[in-house]
């Protein structure tokens, strides 16, 4: 069997107003998780901090996290991802995704005109052989429109995303304002469909979390041009709308994703497939009184498949 984890958090950036605190904290939880449940050993996790993180130092992980296979249906690789996530407007030959955004990971040397965007890992992720289990944990937010979610005053909390300049915020919102009224529109002619014909009473019962449903459709199904299909898989902390909490979390500063996983991974003893892991963390965050709504990206199959369970 051959199984890696490229593990990356970044809590120190080039701009000192950018601090976040709990990503090496996740970091670090999530490399104790894979070794006390999935029996990893140390030289099958890459950890990356801070200044190391570096886009380049980034994607020297993820080349060694791509190499190595076995080739026999028993590899497993996972990519972990807690930093600051962002939104810019795509260079028109760069239009990839059909949108003019390109969404970014940040690292600790993130350049605005220079980014590590997703059209850049969708490539990387695309070479990686058929037969590995793939999954790629994103905590990090997904969009750099200017809606920012409000947490309770009380909390400690900080949203793990960052604006572009200033320059490209009105175009960024505009193009959002296009793609959100789209996605209303699909959903609600999608849901008029689905209840099409039936009495009040069945459109009741069958309209109720339906449209949340098609939400989640509307944003897997974008989703699945970056992480490719069948067998890769993507866990998401939020929405494209929402943002990511970085908070203090049972005693450390935590990202309130990466801590609703291993609370759910632990709880089963490992024993979880990837369906279960993304509900048990939809029901923790919504107990703690998070507001952002994780993601679960793959074919439907695989939510019945046990999270990071080899494919042979």
């Amino acid at each position: 069997m051959s199984k890696r984890a490229l593990l990356v958090g970044i809590n120190q950036f080039n701009r000192a107003d950018w601090l976040l605190r709990g990503c090496v904290n996740d970091t670090q939880a999530m490399a104790q998780l894979l070794k006390d449940y999935y029996s990893y050993q140390s030289d099958e996790i890459y950890t990356i901090f801070d200044k190391d993180a570096t886009a380049e130092g980034i994607r020297a992980g993820l080349a060694w996290l791509f190499s190595g296979y076995a080739n026999d249906g028993s590899d497993v690789r996972l990519f972990h991802f807690a930093s600051h996530g962002a939104q810019l407007a795509a260079n028109a030959e760069n239009d990839a995704e059909g949108d003019k955004l390109d969404e970014v990971i940040v690292p600790h040397d993130h350049d605005w005109n220079r980014p590590f965007t997703d059209d850049e890992l969708r490539q990387t992720f695309a070479q990686i052989p058929d037969r590995v289990n793939f999954t790629f944990v994103a905590d990090c937010c997904h969009s750099g429109s200017i809606n920012k979610d409000l947490f309770p005053v009380e909390m400690d909390v900080r949203a793990r995303r960052v604006d572009p300049p200033a320059e490209m915020q009105a175009r960024i919102r505009a193009l959002n304002d296009a793609r959100f009224s789209a996605e209303a529109q699909w959903v609600e002619t999608e849901y008029n469909r689905a209840l099409e014909g039936l009495t009040f009473g069945e459109r009741q019962v069958k309209g109720r979390g339906l449209k949340e449903n098609l939400k989640a459709l509307f944003f897997a199904e974008k989703k699945k041009k970056m992480v490719g299909s069948d067998p890769h898989v993507l866990l998401a902390a939020c929405e494209d709308v929402q943002t990511a909490a970085d908070a203090f979390i049972e005693g450390s500063y935590r990202g309130a994703f990466t801590w609703s996983l291993g609370k759910a991974i632990a709880e089963s003893n490992g024993q979880i497939t990837y369906g279960d892991l993304h509900a048990l963390s939809v029901k923790a965050l919504k107990t703690g009184g998070y507001s952002q709504n994780p993601q679960l990206v793959c074919e439907d199959e695989w939510r019945g498949q046990r999270f990071l369970a080899p494919l042979g």
